[in-house]
């Protein structure tokens, strides 16, 4: 309760108006340290030693009156003058009273809130109406891909896409989602713990709706693993909404994870698996569609009805953790052929760099062969055919790149055509064959490529 308020109800005269928070009451012959007290009495004399923890004063007309009433008006307290017929006791019991009825109102203000918050929780918009109703300020509810679930008021065009405050609106954590109030600092202040409480409530929200959805995937993570093994019957499929002839896609969705055997690090990828298989869930089950979801050591599986291929993927990725990659097969039309699908997945996710998804139509022949093999393979081939320096690998890279064009890669290397012609030689000396024979072009060029992705598989 402010003090202008309280000042009001007990019909006091306000000299010094002031709309600081009212928290405690006390005589001015026994005061409190706390913030927001009130001072009732004749007595002035403490209040300077209580200008931290003011309020305001309730006082009668002294002789030092003047030099009080100077004060509160430079220091932003309160000033009530107590009429004769008012005794300090009264007035201190009756604003306690009034107080306590405030507090009370308050109080009940606050369950109603809740009441009303939690009645609409299981309805995403109709919170964020209510939200909006009580705070009076513009709302808006982002997935992590991207996509608006819903609003309220006038909210701009662009979002923030990290949690946390800025200058004219503040962003919070909501489980599976991220809410997003705007308006001026002094109203977002003071609807910032009403606001965190709703973020904590779509949190629980999504956690109730994580452990649901995690029970309903159980029987279908178990089917999508009988499949990937080819020991399921296809058409059981139709049990969970995939039916023959539509478009289907796996992917595999993987993590960095960490060195080791030790307990820590087996903890460590059973809940990066959780976390991957909660945000691609989330998402799915968003767009609607058919889907399976399963796990494979820190990698993800998930096999859908997809209608927009590039699309789709690319919410996939961004719903999940910083630091992953992502691997697709090409489009099925069948359940039948969801181990050529794992396998298709398999290759691109050997080739995706991390924070990129990568689709199996995407691998060019190459790249499709090369990855058949294992990484001491790979750098076996590089070693084998690429027997030269850094330096000359960069001149040998420049050449091919312009298609053994001599004052093309002269220009792209800034030297001279008879410097290159001199380290081309030199090169053509290490490798024991000429740079203009088809079959040695073709070594090079594998081979450049087998380092290439034998880098990536490093990283």
């Amino acid at each position: 309760m402010k003090f202008d308020d309280l000042a009001q109800s007990l019909r006091l005269e306000i000299r010094v108006p002031s709309s600081k928070e009212v928290t405690l009451l006390e005589p001015s012959e026994r005061p409190s340290l706390a913030q927001g007290v009130v001072l009732v009495g004749s007595s002035t004399r403490l209040v300077p030693r209580l200008r931290p923890f003011l309020a305001g004063c309730f006082v009668r007309v002294e002789e030092d009156f003047a030099a009080l009433e100077q004060t509160c008006l430079a220091s932003g307290y309160g000033l009530a003058l107590l009429p004769p017929w008012l005794s300090p006791a009264t007035a201190l019991d009756e604003a306690r009273r009034r107080l306590a009825e405030a507090r009370s109102r308050e109080a009940l203000g606050m369950v109603n809130t809740l009441e009303l918050l939690l009645a609409r929780l299981t309805d995403y918009r109709g919170f964020l109406e209510a939200l909006g109703a009580i705070t009076g300020l513009p709302l808006v509810l982002l997935a992590p891909w991207g996509e608006v679930l819903a609003w309220v008021g006038a909210v701009p065009a662009h979002h923030p896409k990290e949690v946390g405050r800025g200058p004219r609106h503040l962003a919070l954590e909501a489980g599976e989602w991220r809410l997003v109030a705007y308006g001026e600092g002094e109203r977002l202040n003071r609807s910032a713990g009403l606001l965190e409480l709703a973020a904590r409530l779509l949190r629980l929200r999504s956690r109730e709706r994580s452990l649901e959805r995690a029970q309903e995937e159980s029987l279908g993570a178990a089917f999508l693993d009988e499949l990937l093994l080819g020991e399921a019957e296809p058409e059981r499929a139709l049990a969970f909404g995939l039916q023959p002839g539509l478009a289907l896609v796996l992917a595999l969705i993987e993590a960095p994870a960490p060195t080791g055997r030790h307990r820590l690090a087996e903890a460590w990828r059973r809940e990066v698996l959780m976390r991957l298989k909660q945000a691609a869930g989330a998402y799915l089950e968003r767009l609607g569609v058919p889907y399976l979801l399963s796990g494979r050591g820190a990698r993800a599986v998930v096999l859908w009805q997809v209608h927009d291929v590039a699309r789709e993927v690319q919410a996939l990725l961004s719903t999940a953790p910083e630091g992953v990659r992502l691997g697709y097969s090409a489009v099925h039309a069948d359940p039948s052929e969801v181990q050529a699908a794992y396998r298709e997945a398999l290759i691109a996710l050997k080739a995706a760099r991390v924070g990129e998804a990568l689709g199996f139509g995407q691998l060019d022949p190459v790249a499709w062969v090369l990855l058949q093999q294992s990484p001491e393979d790979l750098r076996a081939l590089v070693e084998r055919f690429l027997p030269v320096s850094p330096k000359e690998l960069r001149t040998l890279e420049r050449y091919l790149e312009h298609s053994g064009d001599l004052t093309a890669t002269a220009e792209a290397l800034h030297v001279h055509p008879n410097t290159l012609r001199y380290r081309l030689q030199k090169i053509e000396e290490r490798l024991g064959a000429s740079l203009k024979s088809p079959e040695t072009l073709a070594r090079l060029h594998l081979a450049l490529r087998a380092r290439s992705l034998a880098e990536e598989g490093e990283r």
